[in-house]
């Protein structure tokens, strides 16, 4: 279980990044985190991966992983449980790769690092991942730099990774902000595939994701959560201001087009 205990940060001149925050995700669930630009959603992720800037600090509060306080951890074991432990994906799926090495070398390189795997099988793992997500043009892909592909390739590339790394708990950050209508379909589709054990946050503003991921959802303002309930109820009966201009604003874009999803 990832749990969130009363976690403080705190950015430059001491400002207040995060107040309070508490928490728990437990495997196999998929809770959803919303909220106003700015209210502390992606410091919070750095807060768990452990990659505050370094005018950022936590000042209060503990992060625990399956009972493990990951602050207390030093830089080098914190980076061991990123990828295998810990799985993130970006909203802009660039910053997730160096641009200067090909896509294959980069795949490669993270299967035989992290699982300790012969440059032989770490090919084949990356080509076998690339199919599992609808990309079977491999030698192409493989030998691809990053900014020679879409962002919508690279978000898949992103989710093959962490199909064979396997982490038992995803942090997602606005993964498809950025997307297409059907790489947004084909994305939320590999989350709803993904194992049943694992854990995941998934940092959105898009309500059809949320609806069709997410059974509990969180939401943020100025650095405090605001609001906490089962989908449904969110979407039906919010309490909150900032909540409920969001969910006004949603009804209008959409109306009769929202279907609630059964996982």
């Amino acid at each position: 279980m990832l749990k969130i205990t009363g976690l403080s940060v705190e950015g430059k001149k001491q400002k207040t990044l995060i107040k309070q925050i508490s928490f728990d995700l437990k495997s196999g669930k998929c809770i959803g985190l919303t909220g106003a630009s700015g209210s502390g959603k992606t410091t919070l992720i750095k807060s768990i991966m452990g990659i505050l800037d370094e005018s950022c600090r936590i000042v209060s509060g503990d992060i625990t992983l399956d009972g493990v306080s990951l602050p207390s951890l030093t830089a080098k074991k914190q980076r061991e449980l990123c990828g295998t432990v810990l799985g993130f994906i970006p909203q802009n799926p660039m910053t997730a790769f160096y641009r200067y090495s090909k896509i294959g070398k980069q795949m490669e390189e993270t299967f035989c690092v992290r699982l300790k795997l012969s440059r032989k099988d770490a090919r084949q793992l990356s080509e076998s991942t690339l199919k599992s997500v609808n990309m079977s043009d491999t030698n192409r892909i493989l030998n691809s730099y990053p900014d020679q592909l879409s962002g919508g390739m690279l978000q898949r590339i992103t989710m093959a990774i962490l199909l064979g790394l396997k982490p038992r708990y995803i942090l997602a950050d606005e993964p498809t902000s950025a997307l297409d209508e059907d790489n947004r379909a084909y994305l939320l589709k590999l989350f709803i595939d993904y194992p049943e054990d694992a854990g995941i946050l998934f940092l959105s503003h898009d309500v059809t994701a949320l609806k069709t991921l997410c059974k509990e959802i969180l939401v943020m303002e100025n650095g405090q959560i605001i609001e906490r309930a089962d989908t449904n109820q969110l979407f039906t009966n919010p309490t909150q201001n900032w909540t409920k201009q969001f969910v006004s604003y949603a009804n209008s874009q959409e109306g009769s087009k929202w279907a609630w999803t059964e996982l």
